[in-house]
């Protein structure tokens, strides 16, 4: 039993660092809005983790390859969920206001958990959908913690929110079963690869020369934030996926909002509130219920 529980120790640190290292991303991100489009510094990003990513599996395990049979399966959960996923949050963040944002983003759980009962047949118990609830809860909260909580946003940045929670949870989803075929590294390389097979046309259609416009302290800031808050965490985040049921996966995204307003509290110096704390809290517990519920079937 004891065994059981620590071996989701370290899957469960390793898929926490992408929430986490968001939560310094989205400061990041906040910085360079100052100088740069979110679509152009999306797509920017993405391939450049494409690459690295690339260069990183030659390095380590060798050539890159995956069987054929799989292909459909990368394009689809890496094209939605590294591809469009991060176009279509950037996007409709613009389009609403954060805490409208945060709150459908917050839908991830709930969406994994219903994909894995269709897909898997994964039995959705009381504490699991409770759970979720709260962790929900729990970001509405923080959400209207500080007393700021305008909940406004257009009809289109509403619906391509709620794609891009529903395409996090397929990417997890799908993702999950390659990770028993293939390395982490190896599904992290494949799924960028996909992505960047979306994101490339949409940087050259969209307004490539905007790039030039970051200056070389700020290019390599992304490179750096790029590989540290993306290719590494989701290289960790898909070896956590492997080993973790779905919604300990996708309940760990809803971990971001606090870590987001604790970095803004240090960096910017934002207000940080009794109750959003409280908020923090609540979905804490209901990461820590989920992950230590016992397996049913």
């Amino acid at each position: 039993m004891t065994q059981k529980k620590d071996s989701k120790l370290l899957p469960l640190l390793a898929a926490f660092y992408l929430p986490f290292a968001g939560g310094f991303d989205f400061v990041f991100i906040e910085y360079m809005l100052h100088y740069i489009d979110s679509v152009t510094l999306v797509c920017m990003r993405l391939i450049i983790v494409a690459i690295l990513m690339h260069i990183a599996h030659r390095v380590v395990q060798g050539p890159f390859r995956v069987e054929k049979g799989d292909l459909l399966r990368f394009l689809i959960a890496g094209g939605l969920g590294t591809g469009v996923y991060y176009i279509f949050e950037a996007i409709g963040i613009g389009m609403t206001s954060a805490a409208l944002s945060s709150i459908i983003l917050a839908m991830v759980p709930l969406f994994g958990l219903f994909g894995d009962r269709i897909l898997y047949g994964t039995k959705i118990t009381k504490l699991k959908l409770i759970g979720v609830i709260v962790s929900i809860i729990g970001v509405v909260i923080i959400v209207f913690g500080a007393g700021n909580g305008e909940v406004s946003g257009t009809l289109l940045g509403i619906a391509l929110l709620f794609l891009a929670a529903v395409f996090w949870a397929i990417y997890i989803i799908l993702g999950k079963p390659l990770n028993g075929k293939y390395s982490s590294m190896t599904v992290t390389t494949a799924m960028f690869s996909a992505g960047a097979l979306v994101d490339i046309p949409i940087f050259l259609l969209y307004e490539p020369e905007n790039i030039l416009n970051i200056g070389m302290k700020n290019a390599l800031l992304t490179i750096l934030f790029a590989v540290i808050c993306i290719g590494l965490a989701n290289l960790l985040y898909m070896y956590g996926v492997g080993k973790l049921p779905i919604i300990v996966s996708s309940i760990l995204m809803n971990v971001l909002p606090v870590v987001t307003i604790i970095v803004s509290w240090i960096v910017f110096h934002e207000s940080l509130t009794a109750l959003q704390l409280f908020g923090g809290a609540l979905i804490i517990a209901s990461v820590i219920a989920i992950t230590l519920e016992k397996p049913t079937d």
